[in-house]
């Protein structure tokens, strides 16, 4: 789970950058109603309409996600001489930071899908299109309008969705030559069997059925899904590799690493839209550091929002901020952020608790001592010394496992609320800000050597020295380590 402090440094800095957008925008109608009897013309339901919603799908959705986190946008794509296509320019008038070229070819009819939808479930679905390879002037004017946004983009997302930008396979490959030689990243969201129209690009991120598709390989688990990624690279389609496996959450595989991430959606209404909100999210990450990681578990949180929503319908910075704060898998806050939750449990007059350590190896003591504070008070904080922190204290040997697997570790555990690092030899400036009803620590420590308890005891705190678990400490466990090996 990615911590509060990076992904408000992520989305604090994807507003700087500019991220290119190119491929097939669609208008999605929803029209909603009742069914409350059986047609007596055929064995079909009649639909009582009631309203009806009008939503930019397709390359326009990952426009929408980008544009609610304020970030700067160029745009390509085809529309017909229709009133589809009307609707869809009116549409993107009204937005801002973004210059767009949806080019007018008179033969095609503009996207439209209609669904119906029921009694909370779709019944069936209409589309109305043209899917056709661009002609020879549109292509000009697409690699025209492609070398002037290309110019000051930050990164490149290619939205494919089969309808006719990218259907020949060497104009794709002409738009990623171009950018490679920009040095401009393109990240591509599949359509189609024919993955190897991408090559080039250094991220392709394709569904559970696309991947199958393409690889003949389902990635129904995470082995699976490793060997189908290691395929696609393998076959230079893409340099890279990001499964979205719906329920599964993501696969990250990359040429030397692998990484999944489960996903953080605990209802699933409706999976439309939800890839655009990945490519859109993953690629503005990117667009400000090459942590792979950061940038796809980002775009797990926005996805995890997408699916709860019915039809496409695009993230915002507020969304992802509260479920990262309200999921209880997300315990590791800076201190800043944790003040802020820490003010909404004092108003619901709640007793905080803190506790200190570095906590290298845990041990059932520090199993027992953290559910022995827990018990003793509404919110358990811990704090656990950085990884300089401990070399200043124990020596440059120590720690055993570093921060990262230090809070990961804590983070597990059902009786600590909250996690967060310090990188003084001491907490006091923490237990200063926090301000905790209760200071909790071993009873090994004398209350004289207790770092804060004067300072708790002089606000109306208590301190309760803990009753240690025999034979259990870290010292002793990294001693016989040494001893047996």
């Amino acid at each position: 789970m990615i911590s509060h402090s990076k992904l408000k440094h992520i989305i604090t800095n994807i507003q700087s950058k500019k991220v290119l957008v190119v491929g097939d925008i669609m208008l999605d109608k929803y029209v909603f109603g009742l069914v409350d009897r059986i047609s007596p013309e055929a064995p079909i339901p009649i639909v009582k309409v009631e309203n009806t919603k009008l939503s930019v799908g397709g390359a326009g959705n990952v426009i929408k996600n980008l544009n609610s986190f304020n970030i700067k946008t160029s745009f390509i794509s085809i529309i017909g001489n229709d009133e589809t296509g009307k609707l869809l320019k009116a549409n993107f008038k009204k937005l801002k930071n973004i210059e767009y070229a949806l080019l007018q070819d008179n033969s095609r009819n503009t996207t439209l899908k209609t669904r119906y939808m029921a009694n909370g479930q779709q019944l069936f679905r209409t589309d109305q299109e043209t899917v056709a390879p661009l002609n020879t002037i549109l292509k000009q004017k697409v690699l025209q309008y492609f070398k002037l946004f290309i110019k000051q983009a930050d990164i490149i997302i290619f939205s494919d969705y089969g309808k006719g930008l990218f259907i020949n396979e060497n104009f794709c490959k002409k738009l990623i030559k171009l950018a490679t030689l920009e040095n401009k990243k393109v990240i591509v969201d599949p359509k189609g069997d024919n993955f190897a129209k991408y090559t080039g690009s250094f991220f392709i991120t394709p569904n559970t059925k696309e991947s199958y598709k393409a690889t003949h390989i389902n990635p129904k688990n995470n082995n699976l899904a490793l060997k189908c990624g290691k395929y696609i690279i393998k076959n230079k389609w893409s340099q890279n590799v990001l499964l979205t496996r719906g329920e599964n959450g993501l696969s990250l595989i990359s040429k030397n690493n692998t990484y999944h991430l489960k996903s953080n959606a605990e209802e699933v209404f409706d999976v439309t839209g939800a890839g655009d909100t990945v490519i859109a999210l993953f690629s503005a990450a990117l667009s400000i550091s090459n942590n792979h990681i950061d940038s796809a578990q980002f775009a797990n949180l926005g996805a995890s929002i997408a699916v709860k929503k019915i039809g496409t319908s695009s993230v915002n910075k507020d969304e992802i901020y509260k479920i990262s704060i309200n999921d209880k898998n997300s315990k590791i806050l800076s201190d800043k952020d944790l003040l802020k939750n820490i003010n909404e449990w004092r108003d619901n007059n709640e007793t905080i608790g803190f506790t200190n350590g570095c906590f290298d190896l845990i041990h059932s003591g520090h199993i027992d001592m953290f559910q022995k504070a827990s018990d003793a008070c509404d919110k358990l904080v811990v704090a656990v010394n950085s990884d300089q922190s401990i070399k200043r204290l124990k020596g440059e040997a120590r720690p055993i496992l570093d921060i990262q697997a230090r809070e990961k570790l804590l983070n597990s555990l059902k009786m600590i609320d909250y996690v967060i690092s310090f990188n003084e030899d001491t907490p006091i400036k923490l237990i200063k800000k926090i301000k905790p009803n209760i200071l909790f620590k071993g009873a090994d420590y004398k209350m004289k050597e207790i770092v804060g308890a004067d300072y708790i005891k002089k606000i109306g705190g208590k301190v309760i020295r803990i009753s240690l678990t025999k034979n259990q400490s870290t010292t002793k466990l990294i001693s016989k380590l040494h001893q047996n090996r």
